[in-house]
């Protein structure tokens, strides 16, 4: 595969079917989307071959996902438009939708046999991937033809604009829409939410270009799933029913804790970060569609090496998880919630002053149970789903695998953390680096 790449076909601008009224032209951007990074964070579907012929298939999708993108739009307007030049708001101004088609010449099972990180690269438009300087529409579409007649639809957001429960939210209504059906999204800061009326002093994540930084692909298979929960669950007995975004999350915290001590020679307090989606939360509940950044986190502290285990660091994740409940679930509005979240702007602002060289962060952010395997825009559902590299250290990215019901990770550690943390062997008794997606 690293020899063959997408050679692209076309760019064209699509946009929205109607016109957006006046009164909506200025769409404000919460406190929350102003903080969160400027760059572009892809989820990659991939179809399998119909069976009609190729070429005029090929036309087929393209017509039909450009017609039912353009109505998606009418009701998405903020994404057919550009982020103004202070980043507080978005100009809907109709420009269009960034729409990329691009052709490769192999099947969509040369991929699926190693479908390494670097690889899913490839299916978005180059130079756009965490590259703070790109300049384009808040969501970017890349179709890619495989020569089989196999598709790949690469959607991409702009993560100053929304998060990944809205990005799933895009994605499902655009499909619906491809199916004739209705939709009807919500905008948090149109709809929900009051304006923040503060001033934003906690710096947004910023991309550390002097270091270097690899992601692995690791795969966690339903049977080594259960066997890790049992392992856990019988430590003691101090845990009951850890689920399988614990364990993982856990698992990979104490093996890259272990990666940079075996490293750096020393011992550093750590945190690790769990990114927690607010929708379901609040009273009423908001549905996935509904635009924004509207996710924070709860994080837990392990500065003693008593406090490395799996029984100790899942006690901590389960305890911090109800505390965070208590805190947001508590029959709160989204408007309250949001509140909440402003004001503890400032305590996470002290964190990330500590964290100037004394706190090793890790961050955790899980897409599973959200069904992207589910997505079928006329032709079926994708037989994988998968995402991108990513230029962010100490981060994990879990996500389902479709076929097998387990669970995908996605780590993103220093170069010369990764080369420990691949090879330790309490981790790969668990986990198969890299593994093929179209056996599991």
């Amino acid at each position: 595969m690293a020899s063959v790449k997408p050679q692209m076909i076309s760019k064209v601008l699509i946009k929205p079917s109607l016109p957006t009224s006046e009164h909506l032209k200025t769409y404000n951007l919460s406190v929350l989307d102003q903080l969160s990074p400027h760059f572009y964070l892809p989820i990659v579907l991939f179809y399998p071959p119909p069976d009609s012929d190729n070429s005029s298939n090929n036309t087929t999708v393209s017509s039909h996902l450009k017609k039912s993108l353009s109505e998606t739009l009418t009701h998405y307007y903020p994404f057919a438009g550009r982020l103004a030049p202070n980043k507080d708001s978005i100009d809907c101004n109709d420009e269009g939708l960034d729409f990329y088609e691009a052709r490769i010449e192999c099947k969509i099972s040369d991929v699926l046999k190693n479908p390494d990180p670097e690889t899913m690269d490839l299916f978005s438009p180059p130079g756009m991937l965490f590259n703070e300087s790109f300049q384009g529409s808040p969501f970017i579409v890349q179709v890619t033809y495989f020569s089989c007649g196999g598709t790949a639809i690469s959607v991409s957001m702009l993560h100053k604009v929304t998060d990944a429960c809205a990005l799933l939210g895009f994605i499902n209504d655009w499909a619906a829409l491809a199916s004739g059906s209705m939709v009807s999204p919500m905008f948090l800061t149109q709809q929900v939410i009051s304006p923040y009326k503060g001033e934003i002093t906690v710096p947004g994540i910023n991309l550390d270009k002097n270091i270097n930084v690899v992601t692995r692909r690791f795969s966690f298979n339903p049977s080594k799933l259960s066997d890790l929960k049992t392992m856990v669950s019988d430590d003691l007995g101090k845990i009951h029913s850890p689920s399988r975004v614990e364990v993982v999350a856990a698992l990979i915290y104490k093996c890259a804790m272990a990666a940079s001590e075996a490293k750096s020679g020393m011992s550093r307090p750590s945190m690790l970060m769990q990114a927690a989606n607010m929708r379901p939360r609040v009273v009423p509940p908001l549905p996935d569609n509904c635009a924004g950044n509207f996710s924070w986190f709860f994080s837990i502290m392990t500065i003693d090496e008593k406090d490395k285990n799996m029984t100790t660091i899942i006690s901590a994740l389960k305890k911090a998880a109800q505390g965070f409940s208590e805190k947001f679930g508590s029959g709160l509005s989204a408007d309250n919630c949001y509140s909440l979240i402003c004001e503890s702007i400032e305590g996470a602002r002290k964190v990330m002053r500590q964290n100037q060289g004394e706190i090793e962060v890790y961050r955790c952010s899980s897409l599973c149970r959200y069904p992207f395997n589910l997505v079928n825009f006329g032709w079926g559902r994708p037989i994988w789903v998968g995402t991108s590299t990513s230029q962010m250290k100490n981060t994990f990215h879990l996500l389902d695998n479709p076929k097998s019901g387990g669970i995908e990770a996605l780590v993103t550690l220093e170069e010369s953390n990764m080369s420990i943390f691949e090879k330790d062997e309490e981790l790969l008794k668990f986990a198969a680096l890299n593994s093929t997606a179209i056996d599991n």
